[in-house]
């Protein structure tokens, strides 16, 4: 059923940060108040003539402009310019997969997943532009994708409950990778750190 891993997820992470995240952390409260915000407002639709978009996917996008609004005019463009080719990658790959699904070797939503993190991780380096930039993308992707189907008289609601579970998959698999590059690190640096003191006692010895 649509919607049922966004709630799954967005429940767990919303307990998670109330009870383990402390309050001096910054944009804790905001992060709550916006997931939830997103949850109740994913059940409501916009109808612009006959182009139907859930109201939750506009909030988002509305937020996140306004949380950008502080960057430079570089980091800005830098972050328009990877929503549009992240847009256009989402909304080629929707396009492909229902022309000629026959070439889909896995499940579509699992493939979006791959492309677009590969994607993400090529443009950017810093892990919140990613996150950003892939949630600008993706809302921007569903609504070309949606507004083509529209203009070919088929019907299919903009950020939808399966969107939703898309861009949840998406998001948590980036966030999988930024976890898996901070262990890396301290491992890393774990490591460099037991090959000087044994350096340095083996120099001492001698």
């Amino acid at each position: 059923m649509d919607g049922i891993f966004f709630y799954w997820v967005s429940w767990i992470v919303w307990i998670c940060v109330v009870f383990f995240i402390p309050n001096t952390v910054a944009y804790r409260f905001d992060f709550l108040f916006h997931l939830l915000a997103t949850m109740v407002l994913v059940g409501f639709t916009l109808e612009i003539s006959s182009f139907t978009v859930h109201i939750s996917g506009i909030y988002l996008f509305l937020i996140l402009c306004v949380y950008m609004r502080k960057l430079s005019f570089m980091k800005t463009l830098d972050v328009v310019i990877g929503s549009i080719i992240v847009a256009l990658a989402y909304a080629s790959f929707q396009l492909f997969s229902l022309l000629d699904p026959i070439w889909l070797i896995i499940k579509a939503p699992y493939l979006l997943c791959m492309l677009l993190n590969y994607l993400i991780l090529m443009l950017f380096k810093d892990w919140k532009r990613r996150m950003s930039v892939l949630l600008l993308g993706m809302i921007l992707g569903d609504i070309v994708y949606s507004s083509l189907l529209h203009f070919h008289s088929l019907n299919h609601e903009a950020l939808s409950y399966e969107w939703h579970d898309h861009a949840v998959m998406v998001l948590s698999t980036n966030a999988l990778w930024r976890v898996l590059e901070l262990l890396s690190g301290y491992l890393f640096s774990l490591s460099q750190t037991r090959f000087l003191s044994k350096e340095g006692k083996e120099n001492y010895t001698q």
